[in-house]
């Protein structure tokens, strides 16, 4: 009977021995399984705080861009700033290049008119800015290194102190390959020489200068017109050009006088 009941007992703790270690290795699995899903969790969430502050970003970018664009399109009156007509009525507001009208039905006529006003304003501006684009690189066109035919636009500038003056513009046609430098010295000493044809005015805020030196040397003034520049003052002289056109050069008209030749020797033998 003793023996019976001991048996028992040593069963029922080797029951709970055998619960305990099942359940420790639950705990352990859990606690390997919850270490494991750590650096995952670290990275979802490092992720998210990314992309919120991405979004954030976007956000204040986007805002700015509004008030940007909106600050462009605010008018005094009816006259907007680029000096077209503003049509926004009472409850309309511009944002961007855009107008929002409230109180009114999609596919209401004015909202129709005002958003075709609006695209054919956007369409104006757009073409003023190319043309300006495109005036401002002919503007800045200086290159006469090319074999083309240039017409180019020119002023020769005076620049000391006191005496700075434009004289007035000229335009020539450039066929030749030359630097800046070359057109720029050619067109400064070919105002010089020109000079001695009595042609050239003195300008208004010169009243004493050039001052004429003593005989036998040549006058730089006679009245109101100009003769010449001290030597010593032709250093300021500059050059202020730019290109205006180009255009491709014919052929030479030798090469057509040589093969004339040749058939007239052809013809004769």
């Amino acid at each position: 009977m003793n023996n019976r009941v001991e048996g028992s007992r040593q069963q029922v703790a080797r029951s709970d021995e055998w619960a305990d270690t099942k359940r420790g290795s639950i705990g352990l699995i859990q606690l390997l399984g919850q270490m494991m899903m750590l650096p995952l969790s670290v990275f979802v969430y490092s992720m998210d705080l990314f992309v919120r502050s991405m979004q954030g970003v976007q956000r204040v970018a986007d805002e700015g861009m509004d008030v940007m664009l909106g600050s462009t399109n605010q008018t005094s009156g009816e006259v907007g700033i680029l000096g077209q007509a503003s049509a926004e009525g009472p409850g309309d507001r511009v944002v961007g290049n855009t107008t929002e009208i409230s109180g009114e039905a999609p596919g209401n006529q004015s909202g129709l008119e005002s958003s075709l006003a609006n695209s054919s304003t956007d369409n104006g501006v757009k073409h003023d800015a190319e043309r300006n684009l495109k005036e401002t690189i002919n503007m800045n066109d200086t290159d006469l290194s090319d074999d083309m035919l240039k017409l180019v636009r020119y002023k020769i500038l005076f620049v000391k102190r006191d005496y700075e003056t434009a004289f007035p513009e000229a335009e020539e046609l450039v066929h030749d390959n030359i630097t800046g430098d070359a057109f720029a010295a050619w067109k400064v000493a070919e105002f010089i020489q020109k000079l001695s044809d009595r042609k050239t005015e003195i300008p208004g805020p010169w009243k004493e200068y050039p001052v004429n030196p003593d005989p036998p040397k040549p006058p730089y003034r006679h009245n109101q017109i100009l003769l010449g520049f001290p030597e010593k003052d032709k250093k300021y002289l500059r050059v202020y050009y730019q290109v205006l056109a180009r255009y491709e050069r014919e052929e030479a008209r030798h090469e057509e006088d040589q093969i004339a030749v040749l058939k007239e020797i052809r013809n004769r033998l």
